[in-house]
């Protein structure tokens, strides 16, 4: 029983460096990751400055997080493109990264929206 919690516990354990090294690869190959990183310290930094609610950290933790998360999934899914195709064009790759690149601009306008609420409201 314990050699299967210490298995489970390094197996976790790589997981977990496995999920570090995509952050590190993310901010090391996206440019957008910049950007990102930039809104997301401002909104922190005007959400210490006004003094808000505990609802309203949670609602701007989750949309900044909607960001990200749409952010890493369109890169993985660019990449892929990339590799599948050589980085040769192809019209339905095209549909697809715009798709994916829409999804990004989708979650950004909602956090947007979410902080104007939260800041102005």
């Amino acid at each position: 029983m314990n050699n299967e919690k210490n298995i489970t516990i390094r197996s976790r354990g790589k997981s977990f460096s496995y999920a570090i090294n995509g952050l590190v690869q993310l901010f090391r190959q996206e440019p957008n990751a910049k950007l990102h990183s930039l809104a997301t310290l401002t909104v922190i930094a005007a959400g210490f400055i006004r003094h808000i609610g505990h609802w309203q950290w949670a609602v701007l933790a989750f949309a900044i997080g909607l960001v990200w998360v749409t952010e890493a999934l369109n890169t993985c899914i660019e990449k892929l493109c990339d590799f599948c195709c050589d980085n040769k064009f192809h019209p339905s790759i095209k549909v697809i990264k715009d798709i994916s690149a829409a999804a990004v601009l989708i979650s950004a306008m909602v956090s947007v929206a979410v902080g104007i609420i939260v800041f102005l409201f």
